[in-house]
């Protein structure tokens, strides 16, 4: 009976305290990395880039329009007035609309970068190739075009084509390092 109510009244051991410290404290980069230094720069060109082209288009619309109604009309032989004319508005407004969405993507995957996501390099890097793509096709359409304005329409594209082309290898640089 004894050992009953001593069994009763016995406690267990005391746990031993511990704790975990890691080896070095972690730290938190300052600033953004040099990857997002040069994509947000190489997109900032590339912004610069389109507004421009944008703003050439805008000015010389008339010329602009009459130099791409000749190409059409040259490429579809039998194409009426008002089909080449659709032609051609539906081509200056979808390469608008392209450039502005592709813009805000970036400026989307710039902003998650910023927030250290994950998918912002993968998001920067698919608009970056899709924007080298997009400029370079707008480039063939404006060849005809081309002697508008100083020529921007005809080396506009390229250059935009070019800082795309680097954001897109800062972004990809960027993915690699995480």
């Amino acid at each position: 009976m004894n050992e009953e109510r001593e069994s009763e009244f016995r406690r267990p051991p005391a746990r031993p305290e511990f704790s975990v410290a890691p080896l070095r404290p972690h730290t938190e980069p300052a600033g953004p990395t040099p990857a997002l230094r040069i994509a947000l720069w190489a997109w900032a060109a590339v912004a610069v880039v389109l507004v421009g082209i944008a703003a050439v288009v805008a000015l010389e619309y008339d010329d602009v329009r009459a130099a791409l109604a000749v190409s059409v009309q040259d490429a579809g032989a039998g194409a009426t007035s008002s089909e080449v004319a659709d032609t051609v508005t539906a081509t200056l407004l979808g390469s608008g609309a392209v450039a502005l969405v592709l813009l805000l993507l970036a400026a989307l995957g710039l902003s998650m970068a910023a927030a250290k996501r994950v998918a912002s390099g993968i998001l920067l890097l698919v608009v970056g190739l899709a924007t080298v793509g997009a400029c370079v096709l707008f480039w063939s359409f404006m060849s005809d075009a081309g002697s508008i304005a100083s020529g921007v329409l005809q080396w506009g594209p390229l250059v935009g084509a070019g800082f795309a082309a680097i954001a897109s290898v800062a972004s990809g640089i960027g993915m690699a390092r995480k």
